[in-house]
């Protein structure tokens, strides 16, 4: 290589260099325009500026603060920094560019990096404070960097929480939003290490999980200590906003990270099927339980996510984002094998199946929220028609020992508190079931606070088959009930009499009736011995199933029929039902729609189950088990899921006078307890 050539590829180098300087600088200058005009989001009123003015004190201190305080009440301060930010960088505000509003936030602003408030939670000082300092940090840039010594402190002091963070907070929720805490103080020192750091491990943050975060089967785990938790609609909701805000400040930038796409299979093929009406399946809130808090939120993020999808996925995100905002077309079955965890929709009805196992647990309790969650392990089977069924102050006002579809111990003694999940899951580890995506059933070995049963859900297109088994509580103190349902009462309540339609009046105990009437739900008890209660008292209906007190292997059957009216149509309908069971067990638990020619079976242990047409259907292994006998088709699954998950299961199917064996091969790893298929004919 010559004199002249090494010059002139010394010279492209450096033009390179340089260009590539430019666009580092072209993308912080990018991302920070972002952040501002996102965080430059209200205009504040004078007299709410005037107020806060008025309430610092000369060393920037509010003085209705209690700074002194441990339970994050002090967040307050970071908030009313903000508001100042706005109303000063606001062009329409009367405080816009004051000299004396700047002063009194960098002062106010000097306080809080120095007083450096740490809450008795961790949370406050990890994620709130960082996150939310941020959004004025960034309008007041300028404006700070006129003061080295602050700008550095608060840069230090936005950075502290990811320097500090320990493994176990980085994962799910709190790890983007501690990154989110820290971004600001990387755009505006120009740290390129630090944000190809970040997009690392947003990167790894949007990918399946292995414990908390998104999982295979795309529903959010969070605080899943005692075993994996359902938790999109608070924990799983500030993940998604906390990426989204990253992937918008940095799309198309080097910063940008990947996983877009699962944030779309995760409203596509997760959140739209939990909502019904803008409500949503509490299963999902963890410690906050109920069913529409959060739902304009969620519907919000749908939206973002809609508007990042790429070609491919546009369409089905458009339709995600319908359903959650309240459209009810979504159809079909769905079975969350990593929770436990079955949702059955039609048009007119959405019912879900939240069992637990060793595996996992149910809604859990933590700082005061979510005390009386502990039966919530219990089995619960929410109901979904009208869209009043859960809302308003329901959770609130409901018996706790009668979550709907559980069954458990009555009496007044304290419940274990299952402070972060502990305590909130089940004995067992059978609790998983089969779907076909249209059709499915589960079903789960209770075993908690002394009491063991063998639980089952049967749905199918108009209605859905409960049955227990296997009922005992050997050291009990109070009756044992079986709630079919408690939810908002809803008009009037009518229930067979005699082969007659009666009306209720306040509480009532029925033995050998077929019917009860509420909410456009019909309940049709299968069981003529079977006493109930039922009740409109305190605004709340509930009817439950009464199994005495120290129950051994009691039994409980009913079929609920959703979108149903009036009582004459209740009458016709309980003279000639459309599925029959088949058998009730602890063995087995199995129900045939005769019109579907469908037979849905939970095998708690190797069994034979015998139909109506002689086919023999005999699995070698416990499982759970769909065959449609039109087309011959089986669906399989195993509910232990990776407790103890063989490669395959043999099934011995005797059709037409003949017998196959067949092998069927399991899902293994992460996905143990999948439904797999397989055509006999």
């Amino acid at each position: 290589m010559n004199l002249s050539t090494s010059i002139r590829t010394i010279v492209v180098a450096t033009c390179c260099l340089l260009m590539a300087a430019g666009a580092v600088a072209d993308d912080f200058d990018v991302i920070y325009q972002r952040m501002y005009e996102k965080y430059l989001s209200k205009n504040p009123g004078k007299e709410t500026v005037d107020g806060l003015l008025k309430l610092m004190s000369p060393d920037g201190a509010f003085i209705n603060l209690n700074y002194r305080a441990t339970d994050g009440s002090p967040r307050k301060h970071v908030q009313h920094l903000i508001t100042l930010a706005c109303a000063y960088q606001q062009p329409q505000n009367a405080y816009y560019h004051n000299y004396k509003l700047k002063e009194a936030y960098l002062k106010s602003l000097n306080f809080w990096v120095d007083t450096n408030h740490q809450a008795q939670n961790w949370w406050y000082r990890y994620i709130p404070y960082p996150k939310e300092l941020s959004a004025s940090v960034v309008l007041m840039n300028q404006e700070i960097k006129q003061d080295k010594a602050l700008f550095d402190k608060t840069i230090s002091y936005l950075r502290w929480s990811y320097e500090k963070a320990a493994p176990r907070h980085m994962t799910g929720a709190n790890g983007a939003d501690i990154i989110m805490g820290s971004l600001a103080a990387s755009i505006l020192t120009r740290n390129e290490e630090q944000m190809k750091d970040y997009q690392q491990k947003m990167s790894q943050l949007l990918t399946i999980q292995p414990v908390e975060g998104i999982q295979p089967d795309y529903l959010f785990a969070q605080h899943c200590g005692s075993g994996r938790q359902l938790y999109f609609t608070s924990y799983g909701k500030e993940f998604v906003n906390s990426m989204l805000s990253y992937l918008e400040f940095c799309k198309g930038t080097q910063y940008q990270s990947e996983g877009v796409d699962l944030l779309q299979q995760l409203f596509i093929q997760g959140v739209q099927w939990v909502f019904f009406s803008r409500q949503y399946d509490p299963n999902n809130a963890g410690r906050y339980i109920h069913s529409n808090q959060f739902s304009d939120a969620v519907k919000a993020l749908a939206e973002r996510v809609y508007k990042l999808s790429d070609p491919d996925t546009k369409e089905a995100s458009k339709l995600a984002l319908q359903h959650i905002s309240g459209d009810n077309g979504l159809q079909g079955n769905r079975m969350f094998w990593r929770f436990d965890y079955m949702i059955n929709r039609r048009t007119n009805y959405m019912a879900s199946s939240r069992m637990t196992s060793t595996r996992t647990v149910g809604n859990e309790a933590g700082n005061g929220d979510g005390n009386f969650n502990y039966y919530a392990s219990n089995g619960v089977n929410y109901l979904f028609v009208t869209g009043r069924e859960y809302d308003r102050d329901f959770f609130k006002r409901f018996n706790n020992r009668q979550y709907p579809g559980i069954t458990a111990e009555q009496g007044n003694e304290p419940l274990p508190i299952p402070d972060w999940g502990e305590g909130g899951g089940n004995g067992s580890d059978f609790a998983g079931g089969v779907s076909d995506s249209i059709y499915g059933a589960c079903g789960m070995k209770l075993d908690r606070h002394g009491l063991q049963a063998h639980k089952a859900w049967f749905y199918f297109d108009n209605e859905y088959v409960c049955l227990g088994s296997g009922i005992s509580n050997p050291q009990g103190k109070a009756e044992v009930l079986t709630t079919i349902n408690q939810c908002n009462a809803d008009g009037k309540v009518n229930y067979e009499n005699n082969g007659k339609a009666a009306s209720l009046k306040g509480k009532q105990t029925l033995t050998g009736n077929k019917w009860v009437l509420h909410g456009q739900v019909g309940y049709f008890l299968l069981d003529p011995k079977a006493t109930c209660h039922v009740s409109t008292a305190n605004e709340l209906f509930s009817l439950t199933i009464d199994h005495g007190q120290r129950p051994t292997n009691g039994s409980y059957a009913y079929l609920v029929r959703p979108g149903m009216k009036k009582t004459a149509e209740a009458q016709q309908y309980a003279t000639d039902l459309p599925v029959e069971i088949l058998s009730n067990t602890t063995e087995l638990q199995a129900v045939r729609h005769k019109s579907l020619g469908l037979t849905e079976a939970i095998f708690y242990a190797p069994a034979s189950l015998t139909l109506p047409d002689g086919t023999v259907l005999q699995p070698e292994a416990p499982c759970a088990l769909l065959w449609n006998e039109k087309i011959g088709k089986l669906n399989l699954a195993n509910p232990r899921c990776e407790s103890e998950n063989p490669a395959s299961i043999r099934v011995n199917v005797s059709l037409n006078g003949q017998t196959r064996q067949l092998d069927i091969a399991l899902p293994q790893a992460e996905k143990s307890g999948l439904s797999v298929a397989t055509l006999v004919r």
